[in-house]
């Protein structure tokens, strides 16, 4: 029996306690996976529709729409660190890394808070 890797995937992704977003082109949140809620606070439908630049804590919008502009000119970054906003007000830190443009994978991984 073929095994569906279109249905498969997003269960895949699902299963990992990192949160997974995908962004498109504009910023616009397309996918998100279930480790978001418990990190961020906000469900998947909640998120989807919505742009990733919503989330960000405005201290870091400038720096985060630089690093965007580099990915979207084929770099890719590592470690890029920033905070989000959860759902109650307080900051999340999260460390990011992602491909480069044109790849279809990005992801983001719970840094240690900022003492």
């Amino acid at each position: 029996m073929p095994v569906d890797l279109e249905t498969l995937y997003p269960k895949l992704v699902n299963l990992l306690l990192d949160p997974v977003f995908v962004v498109d082109e504009s910023g616009n949140i397309v996918f998100v996976s279930d480790a978001c809620e418990a990190l961020l606070g906000y469900t998947a439908s909640e998120m989807i529709g919505t742009l990733i630049f919503d989330y960000l804590n405005p201290d870091d919008r400038e720096r985060t729409y630089a690093e965007a502009n580099r990915v979207m000119q084929g770099q890719a970054h590592t470690n890029f660190e920033n905070r989000y906003l959860h759902k109650e007000g307080h900051a999340v830190h999260i460390l990011c890394y992602g491909p480069r443009a044109g790849q279809k994978t990005t992801g983001c991984e719970l840094a240690w808070p900022a003492m």
